[in-house]
C-alpha cells in the first residue's frame, strides 16, 4: 500500500459519519510557501477537517504549486511543486475567546519537479510532519489561520527538511448534531 493510500485511509477513518455526527466541520483555503534547499515555492493550499472534541481533531490537506521558482544559487535550476497531500491529527487550545493555538502532527507526501536547461526530473518527498500556529475567528463561522509546518524528509536525495508557512481563511460549518 503506498503512502498516499495510507494517508487517505487514515483521514477517511477519522472523518467517518459517526465522528462527524458529534463534531465541527471546517474548510480552509489559502496560500503557502514551501522552503526547501535554496528555493521557495508558492502553492495554493486547501484543508478540510473535523474537530471531534473541543481540543482534538483531524484534517486532510492538499496543496498545488503556483509555478516554478528559480533556485537562489543562480545556476538556472527551477523547482516546482506538483502536488502535496497530508493527513494530520490536530490539537487546539483556546488562548482567548476567539484565538486558539493550533498544533498538528501527521504524514505528508509531495511531488516536486526540477528543471535545468530543458532537462527535468521528478522527486517525491515524503515524511513525518509537525507544526504550530494560531487561529483567530473573526466571526463565529469565519476566521484566519497562520501556521508553520516542518516536514522531515525521508529521502536521501533531498538536502535537509522542508519548511512550510501558510495563511488560510477558515470556514466552520458549526455543529452537525
Amino acid at each position: 500500500m503506498n503512502k498516499l493510500s495510507m494517508c487517505a485511509t487514515a483521514c477517511a477513518f477519522v472523518l467517518t459519519p459517526a465522528a462527524a455526527a458529534q463534531s465541527d466541520l471546517y474548510l480552509e483555503g489559502g496560500a503557502s510557501v514551501y522552503s526547501l534547499d535554496d528555493a521557495s515555492v508558492n502553492a495554493l493550499t486547501m484543508r478540510g477537517g473535523v474537530d471531534f472534541h473541543t481540543l482534538f481533531g483531524a484534517e486532510f490537506e492538499a496543496s498545488f504549486g503556483l509555478g516554478a521558482e528559480e533556485v537562489d544559487d543562480s545556476s538556472g535550476v527551477e523547482v516546482e511543486l506538483e502536488n502535496q497531500f497530508a493527513g494530520y491529527f490536530v490539537g487546539r487550545y483556546p488562548v482567548l475567546p476567539r484565538l486558539s493555538a493550533v498544533g498538528r502532527i501527521g504524514y505528508t507526501t509531495g511531488e516536486f519537479q526540477t528543471s535545468n536547461a530543458g532537462v527535468s526530473g521528478d522527486a517525491e518527498l515524503d515524511g513525518f510532519a509537525f507544526g504550530l500556529g494560531g487561529e483567530f475567528m473573526i466571526t463565529e463561522d469565519f476566521g484566519l489561520r497562520g501556521d508553520y509546518t516542518r516536514i522531515q524528509v525521508e529521502d536521501d536525495a533531498a538536502d535537509g527538511d522542508v519548511n512550510v508557512f501558510a495563511i488560510t481563511g477558515v470556514f466552520k460549518f458549526g455543529r452537525v448534531r
